[in-house]
């Protein structure tokens, strides 16, 4: 993705939330007909969402919660869920990834939407617009776990998500690339440290929020000191007081 061009600068210590460029996505983002039902009324599921440094189990631990708790983990099935919705063939869009953000956008905003396509989105913009809507609908669909996505942003106004962000010791991630994902060890510090890199532009640019910020999630888990574990016990039992409050308000 190519930043230079965009209009937008977050410097160190400058946190802007709900950016212009945001906002100006946002009337492809936001749903008009759901927006209407019932007022400002939000979704009942619990969603966890899990942003997270790369090496530090993020996936892992999403798959972990999501067995534990019997819900569903949506991380790498984005290409297959684009696919479901449109009723094309799942090989056919993987084979032309070049056409994909076009492909999703046609797809998931034909359906109800009452803003017209401007020919200015970039490729990159329009990948962020389907993913986000993609993300919206999985959390009206159940209860689940999101990994990456800006899902933490994406879903700011409904008042069920647990956001955690997962980071590590530089050791502990280059060993875990390592082990599970099977880079060299003389490749994993720099691959650490370019998808980070990768990672804090595109949040950033796209939410205007700094990545990483403790401000903006409820658990900030160390998998590095605490392991996987013990994360994914800290944070079932917050997911199970949601649950209990949600049973006591009904």
């Amino acid at each position: 993705m190519d930043y230079s061009a965009k209009p937008f600068v977050c410097g160190a210590g400058i946190v802007l939330d709900d950016t212009p460029y945001y906002r100006f996505l946002d009337k492809w983002i936001t749903d008009p007909l759901r927006s209407r039902e019932e007022g400002t009324k939000r979704s009942e599921n619990i969603v966890i969402t899990i942003a997270r440094e790369y090496g530090s189990g993020g996936h892992q631990l999403g798959e972990m919660l999501a067995k534990e708790l019997g819900i569903k983990l949506y991380d790498n099935e984005f290409i297959r869920l684009a696919a479901q919705r449109s009723g094309m063939d799942e090989q056919y869009i993987v084979k032309n990834e070049q056409s994909i953000p076009s492909f999703w956008l046609k797809c998931i905003l034909s359906k109800n939407s009452e803003q017209p396509l401007e020919g200015s989105l970039s490729a990159d913009d329009v990948l962020f617009v389907a993913e986000s809507r993609i993300v919206q609908d999985l959390a009206e669909e159940g209860s689940c776990v999101i990994v990456g996505r800006c899902a933490d942003f994406v879903l700011k106004d409904y008042p069920k998500v647990l956001k955690v962000f997962c980071y590590s010791d530089l050791q502990s991630a280059v060993e875990r690339c390592i082990t599970r994902y099977g880079i060299s060890a003389e490749d994993a510090e720099a691959e650490i440290r370019r998808v980070n890199r990768n990672r804090i532009h595109h949040y950033e640019y796209y939410t205007g929020r700094k990545w990483g910020s403790p401000h903006q999630y409820q658990l900030m888990l160390n998998t590095g000191s605490i392991g996987l574990d013990t994360a994914c016990r800290l944070v079932k039992d917050i997911y199970r007081e949601m649950e209990k409050k949600k049973v006591a308000a009904k």
